[in-house]
């Protein structure tokens, strides 16, 4: 298990925008301070508004900013923005129908595991991120 290049880009991203929270931040600025490559940048950006994380303005003045403060955005917000909806194993989709579903072995562990995931997604915020990276001393997220 492993985090997708497009999540570690989205945290990233959000954490550096959570520096200012109000403040607007460029395409550019953000591709060169998290050495994001701006096209694969700009389709995190578009799923991030989409889902309401991320403001976007156009014009001189324009950018993007977050919707909300940096204590109201989970780590499971992101995700599913990202990744969409957190499953362990395809079977556990709801939607899917599994014929080993009441005799499958593995379902209760994965259940575990997702249930122990998602909790920790859940607590997470994008300031626990913050208040992580001030008591290393980072002055950015790398």
């Amino acid at each position: 298990m492993q985090v997708t290049k497009s999540l570690d880009y989205a945290v990233r991203s959000l954490t550096f925008m959570g520096n200012e929270p109000m403040g607007m931040h460029s395409m550019r600025e953000i591709s060169e301070h998290q050495h994001i490559p701006v096209n694969y940048l700009a389709k995190i950006m578009r799923k991030l508004v989409k889902k309401g994380l991320v403001r976007s303005m156009v014009g001189p003045e324009g950018g993007y900013s977050l919707r909300k403060t940096p204590g109201e955005i989970s780590l499971r917000d992101i995700y599913e923005a990202i990744e969409g909806e957190i499953r362990m194993v395809d079977c556990m989709d709801k939607d899917t129908i599994c014929f080993l579903h009441d005799t499958c072995p593995q379902l209760p562990v994965w259940d575990r595991i997702q249930i122990s995931m998602i909790k920790i997604l859940e607590e997470t915020t994008l300031q626990d991120m913050l208040i992580e990276k001030e008591s290393q001393g980072l002055s950015e997220v790398n």
